[in-house]
């Protein structure tokens, strides 16, 4: 009779936990933060960095390595950055892993307009 009461009780916590695993929302979707990009680095292949900048700098791109003068929206979900570049309409999304983000700051930084058909300043 033990031995019975025992296997009808594993069923149930078995469903039990299912219903309660099943029923957990999805963390890897949920957005962490959104908004304009001020800078943002990332690992490459190889081992290298590259990154952008919201302002016209060349010598402010995180890693060294990357673009300025670039007017970007970030969603940083766990999983994931999604950037889009409003100006750049002709491009879809970037999507960029985030174990390998090395560093993004969120943010307007105080400029109010980006034109990333500038040239490169002196």
């Amino acid at each position: 009779m033990k031995t019975r009461s025992k296997l009808l009780g594993f069923p149930a916590a078995l469903g039990l936990a299912c219903l309660i695993g099943c029923g957990a929302p999805n963390r890897g979707s949920e957005t962490v933060a959104e908004g304009i990009i001020f800078s943002v680095e990332y690992q490459m292949e190889g081992g290298r960095t590259g990154g952008f900048t919201r302002l016209n700098n060349s010598k402010a791109v995180p890693g060294g390595t990357g673009s300025w003068n670039i007017d970007a929206h970030g969603r940083l979900t766990h999983e994931f950055l999604i950037i889009t570049r409003p100006q750049r309409k002709d491009l879809g999304p970037q999507v960029i892993p985030v174990h390998r983000l090395v560093n993004i700051q969120f943010g307007d930084g105080g400029i109010q307009q980006v034109n990333e058909s500038q040239p490169k300043p002196d």
